[in-house]
């Protein structure tokens, strides 16, 4: 067992996010490690799909090419290439170990091994899902101080004064098999998450827990510093940022502010002002927050009382609303703007999640590309004969790969555009298909294409490395596009 003691060591990762914010500071017990270095994943999409079937006993390369839709000789093919790389066994009946950890994302280097931290939580025993290959500390202005202060920007002289969070229990849980594994299911799922979303560019090379060693008897004790914002996603007050930034919030460490806030007066008047509605007098946390939700909720009701028979679609529809009145109250930071413009995306996409589960694409009938062929997907969404794509749309949406189409249409996790083009192939053979019913003044594509675009032109990782110009994010943009999400979204009420 161990306990966290206070040490005078303070550590931060990431830089802090824009508009509103407050610093905390979150007790930790650092573990020093090492770890393989991981390799990048060698499959491409076509030896995935065909592992895949190996692993699942279907072996015969004439069943693989049906069941995928490739020709026999490329079977043929990825197979020979299995059984020279080592993924597969001498008769490419099946997988070899080497390529059942490929398969998974899991292929490591046991020679190469690296040195590492993870870090557990002070206030539950859980360890955070996130493996950090170096520390940055921060060094107080007085060392001495019984609340740190520390310096954030140096050209604007900021002091960051963080809020200090009781350190819990004493009696913290040893670094185990079980809870190792919980973390690192985690991890991954994170990261695919943030790949999924087309971040993939920006991540740092991903790393397996697989074989992981420790390096020290007892670990060590430390504050990382965290920021917390009025909650993004509408569906509580505040939220922790990730400060690894794999992905929006610290998901992890939401529940365990929740209770911490509840029994502590003094950081519940530290954070109250991120939150747009007021609180009133005498009123408890989960009471202000139930006032939000009912809020929320009887508009949702009064505008949209269709939306009801969809609870995906009426709760990024409610977390919308939420953006919608905090930016009629004047909270127009860049964090704010940019959160509204998310949570569009997040509803149109969750309304073109809809369109294709229940409109379901053949995808068989999807031609297969070596390489990105745009003017075959221009003829191949020109002869679906969708009123609503007009000549610019098709030539937009004609810049998709193919692949991502196709797995859009049985696994719609993809972006804005891919899922747009997988929901319009369910219009095949349906001609009451909602995008065969609605014509372009309804649902007005150009403007959903161009929100896409302007996510990602304001997006804070564009700089001026990329070569890319930044637009600036006004009030007026974010309440528009709030708007057309909102519009788009009401055009389907009939089908919902």
């Amino acid at each position: 067992m161990a306990a966290f003691v206070e040490t005078g060591t303070y550590l931060r990762f990431g830089p802090a996010p824009r508009g509103k914010k407050r610093p905390v500071l979150w007790p930790v017990l650092v573990h020093r490690v090492l770890y393989p270095d991981a390799k990048r994943p060698q499959l491409n999409l076509f030896q995935r799909a065909v592992l895949g079937l190996i692993r699942a006993r279907t072996v015969r390369d004439e069943t693989i090419a049906e069941l995928t839709g490739l020709h026999q000789n490329l079977i043929k093919l990825i197979l020979a290439q299995g059984v020279s790389n080592g993924w597969l066994v001498e008769n490419a009946q099946a997988l070899t170990a080497t390529g059942d950890r490929l398969l998974d994302d899991e292929e490591i280097d046991e020679a190469n091994l690296k040195a590492g931290y993870l870090l557990q939580d002070a206030l539950t025993g859980q360890f955070w899902p996130r493996l950090v290959a170096q520390l940055n500390q921060l060094e107080p202005r007085d060392p001495l101080a019984r609340y740190p202060e520390f310096l954030g920007e140096r050209k604007t002289g900021e002091t960051i004064r963080p809020f200090m969070i009781a350190s819990g229990i004493s009696d913290l849980p040893p670094l185990d098999h079980e809870s190792l594994t919980l973390a690192y299911r985690d991890y991954r799922e994170d990261y695919r998450a943030n790949q999924q979303l087309g971040h993939g560019n920006q991540l740092p090379k991903q790393i397996s827990l697989q074989g992981v060693q420790r390096l020290d008897d007892a670990p060590q004790s430390a504050r990382a510093l965290v920021w917390v914002t009025a909650d993004d996603d509408g569906g509580d007050l505040w939220a922790v940022k990730d400060p690894f930034e794999l992905r929006e919030n610290a998901w992890w460490l939401q529940a365990t502010l929740r209770r911490v806030i509840d029994s502590d007066a003094n950081l519940l008047a530290r954070l109250e002002p991120l939150v747009g509605i007021a609180r009133a007098d005498n009123q408890s946390v989960e009471q202000w927050l139930e006032a939000l939700r009912k809020q929320t909720e009887l508009q949702v009701l009064i505008e949209f009382p269709w939306v009801e028979r969809q609870p995906d679609i009426k709760r990024h529809l409610a977390a919308l609303l939420v953006r919608k009145e905090k930016l009629h109250q004047g909270d127009s930071h860049d964090q704010e703007l940019d959160a509204a413009l998310m949570e569009c995306q997040k509803l149109l996409e969750v309304v073109m999640q809809w369109l294709i589960r229940t409109y379901p694409a053949d995808v068989g009938q999807l031609p297969k590309q070596q390489r990105p062929d745009p003017k075959l997907n221009q003829r191949i969404l020109s002869a679906l004969q969708i009123p609503a794509f007009t000549e610019d749309v098709i030539r937009l949406l004609a810049r998709q790969k193919i692949d991502q189409v196709i797995w859009a249409c049985s696994k719609p996790e993809s972006s804005l555009k891919a899922l747009t083009f997988a929901a319009a192939m369910g219009t095949l053979n349906t001609p009451q298909h909602p995008l065969k019913v609605l014509g372009t003044r309804e649902l007005q594509l150009s403007k959903l294409l161009e929100l896409a675009d302007l996510r990602n032109r304001s997006s804070h990782a564009q700089s001026s490395f990329t070569g890319r110009e930044k637009t600036q994010l006004t009030s007026r943009m974010a309440l528009d596009s709030i708007q057309y999400a909102l519009s788009f979204t009401a055009c389907f009420k009939e089908w919902m």
